[in-house]
């Protein structure tokens, strides 16, 4: 099991499953991710919007197959986005924490070897220092309890990227 930082799209990441953010709130609601996913993959969006229900809890993770063509076999629909609801920071950094977790406990399941996602910062809602720590807790949690998913954090920017390599090395993590 390993957590790695990725320079680039993690819509083009070579992994099994990817993490999209969405408000569960309602249809519609979704991140800028889960966009940029619908309009390159509409016919498994489609799918997508027609399955699932919602609401969606706030922290709850959908997982989902899809039957049209797609570079993913999971698609794991994070509920971390929170248009409506006033949340402290701490709340929203256990809410990514525990989002990262599921996402992986739900990809053993399907034997799924890698997961990929971008920096899970809710909206531009959190730091993205402290969406990291979040996530990388969220990963040691779910090493300690046996999952052998890797974890693929892809950054599109250059800047972001160095920073999260500076802050993984400064916590001793890489």
């Amino acid at each position: 099991m390993a957590m790695n930082i990725i320079q680039g799209n993690v819509l083009d990441a070579r992994a099994e499953a990817i993490i999209l953010t969405v408000d569960g709130a309602a249809k519609g609601m979704e991140g800028n991710l889960s966009r940029q996913f619908a309009l390159r993959w509409p016919d498994v969006w489609s799918e997508i919007q027609d399955e699932i229900r919602h609401p969606i809890t706030l922290g709850r993770v959908i997982e989902y197959e899809p039957v049209a063509d797609c570079s993913f076999q999971l698609i794991l629909l994070a509920s971390t986005l929170h248009h409506r609801e006033v949340l402290s920071d701490a709340a929203k950094q256990g809410i990514i924490r525990d989002a990262t977790e599921k996402s992986l406990r739900i990809a053993e399941k399907y034997s799924i070897n890698t997961v990929a996602a971008s920096l899970m910062v809710g909206g531009w809602r959190l730091a993205m220092q402290s969406a990291f720590l979040s996530m990388v807790d969220g990963y040691e949690s779910a090493r300690r309890n046996n999952v052998n998913a890797n974890l693929d954090i892809h950054i599109l920017q250059p800047s972001d990227y160095e920073t999260l390599q500076a802050l993984a090395r400064n916590i001793g993590w890489r």
